[in-house]
């Protein structure tokens, strides 16, 4: 024959080991929600800076092609600011090395800076080589 106290006890028990699971589960799927939710804020912003930068490097690539046509139209030595569209670059001053021409230029957009540097051939204003630089 039971004793109806223990059933009592045991029924409590039971009661308190349910509600105890029910927060500690309710705490781990909220933990897991918001790691989540911030990995997908976070990434927003680094694909934001990545189309920034990409952006920049096309400025660049358009300061650099607007230094290659004034080249082609007559003497030019750069150490000018350029409007890209909506954007800005600078092309710095035109530098000459036995028959190829370096052009270097910079640009900014939303604190992603380009600097790029474009050896082209004097002669057929031929690209020789294209490449990004940390700092002139």
């Amino acid at each position: 024959m039971r004793i109806p106290t223990q059933d009592k006890a045991k029924n409590s028990e039971g009661g308190y080991v349910a509600v105890v699971s029910a927060i500690i589960i309710t705490a781990i799927v909220m933990i897991i929600a918001i790691i989540f939710s911030n990995s997908n804020f976070l990434g927003r912003f680094d694909s934001q800076a990545l189309e920034m930068k990409d952006i920049s490097r096309k400025v660049g690539e358009g300061c650099l092609e607007y230094a290659r046509l004034q080249i082609a139209t007559g003497p030019y030595n750069g150490d000018e600011t350029v409007s890209v569209g909506s954007y800005s670059c600078r092309v710095l001053p035109i530098e000459t090395i036995s028959n190829q021409i370096i052009i270097k230029s910079t640009a900014s957009v939303s604190n992603r800076t380009t600097n790029l540097r474009l050896t082209i051939d004097d002669y057929t204003l031929e690209t020789v080589l294209l490449e990004e630089v940390v700092a002139f």
